[in-house]
């Protein structure tokens, strides 16, 4: 299998939920938060986890993360999140307000940007947690 440098990256918490992060230092770091936090979102932890876990397998061997996820819209959403990371990488680091950046992202809505926001170190753990 290719590699991706997915291999010993794993940022998450011991039950993989939104523990806080630290600041992305590359292109691929960033972009593989922002699909952690488009997998997670809407779903439990386990079922996030796994399916992120398919879509960095997909990814790694180059194809479409349709084989990992069955979701059209969150499975588009991530191939181009992987395939433009450079360019939103950049933007990321060049907006001087990265929380409204982070909701311009493909399927990062108002609740899941925050999730993200706290995965990249921008947001305390528990500030700005969405109250249902």
């Amino acid at each position: 299998m290719p590699s991706l440098g997915f291999e010993g990256w794993n940022s998450f918490g011991p039950s993989g939920d939104d523990a806080a992060g630290h600041e992305p230092e590359t292109a691929d770091e960033f972009a593989q938060q922002v699909i952690h936090a488009i997998c997670h979102a809407s779903v439990t932890a386990s079922v996030g986890r796994r399916t992120y876990e398919r879509c960095l397998r997909a990814l790694a061997f180059g194809s479409t993360t349709r084989l990992g996820f069955r979701h059209p819209g969150k499975a588009d959403a991530i191939d181009l999140v992987w395939r433009e990371r450079n360019r939103l990488y950049d933007e990321y680091l060049a907006s001087p307000d990265k929380l409204a950046y982070l909701a311009t992202l493909p399927w990062v809505g108002p609740v899941t940007k925050h999730s993200l926001a706290r995965r990249l170190g921008l947001l305390a753990e528990h500030e700005h947690r969405a109250v249902a």
